[in-house]
């Protein structure tokens, strides 16, 4: 695992295998440079007042002049302009620069405000993951340890690279498990994975086929009724407050493979539906954060985990489903599953904890993906405070969100001629109606649901960024913990 160490050795000194200069464009490094040899000073002003755009790497070879063996000098643009989402992406950069050239060691100055060193830590530790579970031939181009050089403080900046190395492990984790193909990662797999959490100080508790048909947990029996691969809820508690605290609610959907039932998809692209748990995997991957961050609240995980396939089992178009909480939903697509399982969960989890407030999290519905591409996640909820509170973390963390409305007409939408409610409203306003179907089973506590499918992985309009390699990108679970962390509403 790679270890980010804060370093007060002399930048002189440092003996590395890859030393690296940010540099600003027109800014004035002579003070820097004058700490080396004549030689490497001379050069390094030449290589700098040539680097003019954000982005632009140049090598120096120090031929033992100095212990560092390179010189990386890193174009980080107009000061003014730099901010926290320039920081990861030059970081990233600077990590894959590194494994190209196979080096083991790298030491970065730091030498701009400390106020960037979390996102900073981001772009390294986030760049440096690869998926290669399955390659026969693997890329041993791995980097085992990154210094960071500061002046000062050590220690300080040091605690917070061990606390963001925490959220960024929880983030890789989450695309680990993301990535799994549907061979290898089925309900009963995840289910698995939530048990090991009881190392984490998570109580895991595993909610069986039989278990749900007997509680009437029939929206999530019916959706996973046509493979034989049967569904699992899965349940993650965290008791972080010693008083009696209503837990926080986080339910994410997990439907290991989406082929749309009876209601097939197309072909084309039905290969990323192994993405179609991503909201799940990052309540896992976000709950077995909690312990190492010390979180100081009551946490409650569910993840109701399913299969969608078309099979003589299957629910149908026209079905109409008795929910845990009593309602009744005709069912007019199974391509429109997610919403129901996440309908079970959310009424489940209410039922059995009295959260205080409750956060959802789905690839819901290529609606969102039409109405905000590839880079933006939809947030609906039904609290203003809470909506914003989570909107206003994921401007730090730049995964960025849009509030869409929900409005009365849009439930006018779902509403059934046969039964309480229906599972889909039509073309219009899609992302917005599933949202709608979800508020039927979230009572009147503070709710905010995150339709993340455009922004789970990498597909086609995602913008390309150093620090999200291809597959599964673990969006959202760095706004999510933050918001746990902080002073909650």
């Amino acid at each position: 695992m790679l270890k980010i160490i804060a370093d007060e050795t002399k930048i002189s000194e440092k003996r590395t295998e890859l030393l690296v200069i940010g540099c600003f464009f027109n800014e004035d490094y002579s003070d820097l440079l004058n700490k080396f040899d004549d030689e490497i000073s001379v050069a390094g002003k030449v290589i700098i007042s040539h680097i003019q755009k954000f982005g632009v790497l140049n090598e120096l070879y120090t031929f033992a002049k100095i212990p560092a063996r390179k010189i990386l000098f890193a174009g980080l643009g107009n000061k003014n302009e730099f901010n926290t989402e320039k920081s990861r992406i030059i970081s990233g950069k600077i990590i894959q620069y590194a494994k190209e050239i196979k080096i083991k060691e790298l030491s970065i100055i730091f030498n701009f405000s400390k106020d960037m060193i979390e996102s900073f830590v981001e772009g390294i530790l986030l760049s440096s993951y690869t998926f290669e579970n399955f390659k026969t031939s693997k890329n041993n181009n791995t980097i085992d340890k990154v210094s960071i050089l500061i002046e000062s403080n050590s220690k300080e900046i040091q605690k917070k690279i061990n606390e963001t190395s925490v959220i960024c492990q929880s983030v890789n984790l989450g695309r680990e498990i993301s990535n799994l193909p549907p061979n290898e990662c089925s309900p009963d797999y995840l289910a698995k994975i939530a048990l090991d959490l009881k190392h984490q100080g998570i109580k895991p508790k595993i909610l069986s086929l039989d278990s749900m048909k007997d509680i009437g947990l029939n929206g999530i029996v019916s959706v996973g009724g046509g493979s034989i691969n049967t569904p699992k809820l899965i349940v993650l508690k965290y008791e972080g407050s010693k008083k009696e605290e209503n837990p926080i609610l986080l339910v994410g959907k997990a439907v290991t493979f989406d082929s749309g039932g009876i209601s097939i998809k197309p072909s084309e692209k039905m290969e990323e539906m192994k993405f179609d748990k991503c909201g799940g995997v990052n309540v896992i991957a976000i709950m077995k954060s909690l312990s190492a961050l010390n979180i100081k609240h009551n946490v409650i995980g569910i993840i109701p985990a399913v299969e969608n396939m078309p099979s003589n089992s299957s629910y149908r178009p026209s079905d109409i489903i008795k929910m845990y909480n009593g309602k009744s939903v005709e069912v007019i697509n199974t391509d429109a599953e997610g919403r129901l399982i996440l309908a079970d969960a959310l009424a489940f989890g209410i039922k059995q904890y009295k959260p205080k407030l409750i956060i959802d999290m789905a690839t819901l519905t290529g609606a969102c993906i039409i109405a905000l591409g590839s880079n933006i996640a939809g947030i609906i909820g039904n609290d203003e405070k809470l909506t914003q509170k989570v909107l206003d973390i994921s401007k730090v963390t730049d995964e960025k969100m849009w509030e869409l409305p929900l409005l009365e007409d849009h439930h006018e939408q779902i509403k059934s001629k046969n039964a309480d409610i229906k599972n889909i409203g039509g073309r219009a306003a899609g992302a917005i109606t599933a949202a709608a179907f979800l508020s039927n089973f979230v009572e009147n506590i503070p709710w905010v649901h995150l339709d993340i499918a455009g922004t789970a992985w990498n597909q086609e309009g995602s913008l390309s960024k150093s620090y999200n390699p291809l597959g599964a990108t673990g969006f959202g679970i760095r706004t999510i913990i933050k918001f746990i962390m902080s002073e909650i509403i």
